[in-house]
């Protein structure tokens, strides 16, 4: 009789939160230093004790209070996000009109969270042309194409493992030494899909009267169907930058550029096709406008039945429509056009180990237009050593502080510990390190019905594992990060 196989789990590993001295961050250290030296100047200087005393309090509240489940000084980077959007006059956008009827070479206007991005063709495979997003502030370019794979839920628990770890060989091949590529990244817009499709192939294809009972109990059927059906939309995007490039470009930046992009895409789909999964062409210019133009209002792009046929409300995007019309950023949702968006970043990913599976039930989830992204950045080899190094001084010396001080070293310092140890294993068997974000954002057609979505989808990351943190003051930039544009996760990184 053959042994029973042993499920595969998967685990992330915890998030690093030791702090720089007894388990302080860089700004709390800052906060509470800070506050010691005006009290003790105060003092110096005459002033009363009590009003001297003050600025200690004031920095040692900021480090360690905490505010609506999250400590004090996370807020000061909200606020200072909140004050700038609002004295640079950022929070509200209305695209300019065209002055003339032909929009032809005229770029896509964007409001200021997509700045410095721009849509155009780039040679591939010769006389061929693929899309690409031009970030001029960042000297980046991105590319993106569609991705899909069989049913991975009904699949077996072996093929599932497969898959899993053909994407990990996906992402292993662009983490190399002097390589072009910054990150890579991938975007899920599920959308509830109705089936109006079904219905306009039914009613074309009837033919005599049915029976009344069995078309009702079909009728019945359908309307409870309609309430879970989704459709998914995976758009993988790669993403390379000039300043990886080194003195390759010679004389011609732009240019290495586009051909370090074309042979990336290439590797792309060589590595896809061997990982099991079905990767179409790259998009071409007009399809990224089209995809810019879904993301911004999802509930535009659903096609919708008339006289019984299934049109397409949008067709052919063109450069002058391709991007938002008009933008207001709040404080907790960004408005594009007639969708109210609102985004999150996962703070934290499951603590217990997974299954394969694990995130289905949360990509599925009926009657929410959700987008969820997660962002793969490659890490050299060398740099992944020497952060392993460092961190794993920080943590001893930390652990040996804390001893010293008769403080004890807790079972998440242990961990901690031991994940950089396995890491540090894996690096030596062959797998490359990622660094990883993941953003969620929900789209509605009113603000109520935001809300309501908005807490459908942070019970389901509750069930899932998810800790989900709202990006308060920071939509309008969240939102443009969750975009298969290539947009570097620094935008993200204001707390």
């Amino acid at each position: 009789m053959a042994p029973e196989r042993d499920e595969r789990l998967y685990r992330f590993d915890p998030a690093d939160d030791s702090g720089i001295f007894l388990g302080l961050s860089v700004l709390q250290c800052a906060l509470v230093g800070a506050g010691l030296f005006l009290s003790v100047t105060a003092l110096s200087a005459g002033v009363p004790l009590v009003v001297a005393a003050v600025p200690a309090l004031a920095g040692a509240a900021a480090s360690f209070a905490r505010l609506r489940g999250r400590p004090a000084w996370e807020w000061l980077g909200v606020a200072w996000a909140w004050a700038a959007l609002c004295l640079g006059r950022h929070r509200r956008w209305v695209a300019p009109l065209a002055l003339v009827p032909d929009d032809a070479g005229r770029p896509t206007p964007l409001p200021p969270c997509l700045a410095g991005l721009t849509i155009a063709d780039v040679a591939w495979r010769g006389r061929r042309r693929l899309g690409a997003v031009r970030d001029t502030e960042a000297g980046t370019l991105t590319a993106a194409l569609r991705v899909a794979g069989p049913p991975f839920v009904v699949q077996p628990r072996s093929e599932q493992e497969r898959l899993v770890a053909g994407w990990g060989d996906v992402l292993n091949a662009f983490a190399t030494e002097g390589g072009p590529v910054t990150h890579v990244s991938w975007s899920d817009l599920a959308a509830p899909s109705g089936l109006k499709a079904h219905r306009a192939w039914l009613a074309s294809v009837e033919g005599g009267e049915p029976h009344p009972e069995a078309r009702a109990s079909y009728d019945e059927l359908l309307a409870g169907a309609t309430e879970c059906a989704t459709a998914h939309d995976v758009v993988v995007s790669i993403t390379v930058a000039a300043a990886r490039l080194g003195r390759r470009h010679g004389s011609e930046p732009d240019a290495a550029l586009a051909r370090a992009l074309g042979s990336s895409v290439e590797a792309l789909l060589r590595a896809a096709d061997s990982a099991g999964l079905v990767a179409s062409e790259p998009l071409s210019a007009a399809e990224l406008q089209r995809v810019l133009r879904v993301r911004c209002d999802p509930a535009a792009a659903r096609p919708a039945v008339v006289a019984g046929r299934l049109v397409e409300r949008l067709g052919l995007v063109g450069p002058a429509e391709a991007g938002p019309m008009a933008l207001e950023a709040d404080w907790g949702h960004v408005r594009i056009d007639a969708a109210f968006h609102r985004c999150w970043r996962v703070a934290a990913w499951p603590r217990l180990p997974v299954t394969p599976a694990w995130l289905e039930p949360f990509l599925s989830g009926p009657g929410v237009t959700r987008t969820m992204t997660v962002v793969f950045c490659p890490v050299a080899l060398h740099r992944s050593r020497r952060r392993i190094e460092r961190d794993l001084v920080k943590l001893d010396s930390d652990a040996v502080t804390k001893e010293a001080k008769g403080r004890r070293v807790d079972a998440r310092h242990r961990r901690a510990t031991q994940a950089l140890h396995d890491r540090e294993d894996e690096l030596v068997a062959g797998f490359a390190e990622m660094g990883y974000v993941g953003l969620v954002s929900v789209s509605a057609p009113s603000g109520e019905a935001l809300a309501e979505a908005a807490e459908i989808t942070e019970q389901a990351a509750r069930e899932a594992g998810l800790e989900l943190r709202c990006l308060e003051a920071r939509q309008d930039l969240a939102w443009a990060s969750a975009l298969p544009f290539g947009l570097a996760p620094k935008h993200l990184l204001g707390e």
